[in-house]
Order: C-alpha cells, then structure tokens, then sequence
C-alpha cells in the first residue's frame, strides 16, 4: 500500500473513532495486532465488544467503501476478533464486527460515513 493510501486509511480511522465515540462507544483499542492482521478499532456499546473495519476512499469509481470488504477479509476479521477475546479471557463475551464506510473528498474532509453494524456472520 502505497503512502497516500496510507494517509487515506489512517484518517478514516480518526474520522470513524471520533464518529463511533459520538454516538456512544467506549474505545477500547486501535491497529491492534494479531496473528491474523490487525483490528482497525475495537470499541464497547452496551455492554457488546465491537470491532470495527474501517474503509476509507477518495473516489467513487469502485463503488462505495464497504464493499471493499470481501469473503476472505472477512473470515480474517472473525479470526482477528476471536484471538482478541481469547487473549483477552474474554470468550463468553458479546460481540459482533462493524464496518464504518468513510468517503473523504480530494482535500480528505468527510463526505459521507455509514456505519454497518453486524456487517459480517456466520463465517
């Protein structure tokens, strides 16, 4: 990845923790890693653990963020999430994985967010 995509990335993940905080979530923890790859945000609303993917694009022309968020990626978070709890002693817990779609403009200001709660299951 190259450094611009970089900067892009990193500054959805401050636009998205500072979104998430907003509407009520405790953050727990940011680029944490595992064995699998990295939790972009792991967060706490209502007693559920969350952890968040954040996807951040400039441009339209490959649709919006979140579909950047395919099968494989997917089975990685469920593996991600679960070391966490394990590590964590936290197995028992609640939990699901969201995902904060950010879509910057050319100057990377926000131009819109979503967020899609319990965005992928049953991998």
């Amino acid at each position: 990845m190259g450094r611009e995509n970089r900067d892009v990335g990193k500054r959805g993940e401050k636009i998205a923790a500072g979104f998430l905080k907003h509407r009520g979530y405790e953050m727990l923890g940011a680029n944490i890693r595992t064995p699998f790859g990295e939790l972009d945000l792991v967060a706490k609303k209502d007693g559920v653990i969350v952890f968040v993917e954040t996807k951040t694009r400039v441009t339209d022309s490959l649709g919006p963020p979140y579909l950047n968020v395919t099968g494989d990626k997917a089975r990685r978070l469920v593996h991600n999430a679960m070391f966490y709890l394990k590590r964590r002693g936290k197995t028992d817990a609640y939990w699901r994985i969201d995902v904060v779609s950010v879509k910057l403009n050319a100057r990377l200001e926000l131009e819109h967010i979503e967020v899609i709660e319990n965005a992928v299951e049953d991998w």
